[in-house]
């Protein structure tokens, strides 16, 4: 049986080391459907620049602070938990390159959706704000 404590301490671990670990730098690229049609891009996130593309933005995230964690949902027949992680993110935006300016700080409301694999290791299906 897997305890609130390995939920809760598998999600504030996946969101230190994967989904917003410090260092972590993304770039925002836009993409279009059709070169011709103003109105047919899309934006997309990505963790390394493109050498061809001109980013939009990009943000490195340089601390990662837990607040609380816990179990919002258990479903332990079928192996699917969602854990809600709160936490504040300091990132340093593109525009934000001079020394002295301050750094923001968000505050961010994750929810991790783990599951259990057949050998009862837990994994992450997917994660989102």
């Amino acid at each position: 049986m897997i305890t609130d404590e390995q939920l809760k301490e598998f999600a504030e671990n996946y969101i230190l080391t994967q989904y917003a670990p410090p260092g972590l730098t993304g770039y925002l690229y836009e993409d279009t459907d059709d070169p011709y049609d103003d109105t047919s891009y899309h934006a997309y996130y990505s963790e390394s620049p493109k050498p061809d593309e001109e980013a939009l933005s990009s943000w490195e995230i340089l601390d990662t602070e837990i607040q609380l964690v816990t179990v919002e949902e258990r479903n332990d027949e079928a192996g699917e938990y969602e854990v809600v992680v709160e936490a504040l993110v300091t990132i340093r935006d593109s525009d934000n390159e001079e020394e002295d300016e301050e750094e923001e700080k968000q505050e961010r409301e994750i929810t991790v959706y783990v599951g259990v694999d057949r050998n009862g290791e837990l994994y992450v299906e997917r994660a989102e704000e």
